[in-house]
């Protein structure tokens, strides 16, 4: 079993170190992080013990492999890439209980919640996430760095090229195509091509004005004590 550790101790550095542990093929060791205020934490049992720096502390104790766990798509491919080229093998984190068909094509280094559905002939490049509850019907084509988040529904011959970022729930009919660096809202059913580095969200889903959202910002909720 492989040394590995996790960059990017937020959330999804978390449940990478979750899906690792359940899988049982790498053991996360540490955690690099580039916020200076985790340095020196304990984070789900495993240490925060810097940024990109701390790779020469690692090797010595034979950490051999990374998972990047960054939400920003640029960022995790960036990153991912700049820890390759100093000799660290990267891994993909596949949860056990993924559906992968025999005909689906997987590149290097994903993330992969539960329940994740990857149906004939689908393909998924590198650096993507795909998160618990996905379902990629036959002969979609998953760019590089796409980040889809839990329960997104695609049908089939879907194309999301790279970067692009697919909320919770949204779902996408049968052979639509997400432009790279789109963004699809939570919630939005896509009914049409969405063209590049746009968002769009709604039932069917259209592109978002700017500084406009369904959502309440988060500052805006009312503090938990005020509604009990």
């Amino acid at each position: 079993m492989a040394d590995v550790f996790i960059f990017g101790a937020g959330g999804l550095g978390r449940m990478v170190r979750d899906i690792l542990c359940q899988a049982g093929q790498h053991r996360p060791r540490a955690f690099l992080d580039n916020n200076p205020n985790k340095h020196g934490t304990v984070i789900d049992g495993l240490p925060v013990v810097g940024d990109l720096r701390a790779l020469n502390e690692l090797r010595p104790k034979g950490v051999s492999g990374a998972v990047v766990a960054i939400g920003c798509n640029e960022e995790r491919c960036e990153i991912a890439e700049s820890i390759a080229a100093h000799g660290i093998q990267l891994v993909s984190a596949i949860h056990p209980l993924v559906s992968v068909s025999p005909t689906a094509r997987l590149d290097s280094h994903l993330i992969i919640g539960p329940r994740v559905s990857i149906c004939v002939h689908a393909r998924i490049g590198r650096h993507c996430v795909l998160s618990a509850g996905t379902i990629i019907e036959h002969d979609n084509v998953i760019g590089r760095g796409v980040f889809l988040h839990p329960a997104v529904r695609l049908a089939g011959t879907v194309v999301v090229d790279d970067f692009a970022t697919i909320g919770i729930g949204a779902c996408v009919i049968p052979g639509r195509r997400i432009g790279r660096g789109a963004r699809v809202e939570p919630g939005a059913v896509v009914i049409q091509n969405v063209e590049p580095d746009t968002q769009v969200t709604g039932v069917p889903a259209a592109e978002r004005r700017a500084n406009e959202s369904r959502f309440i910002p988060e500052a805006e909720y009312a503090p938990l004590a005020e509604l009990v």
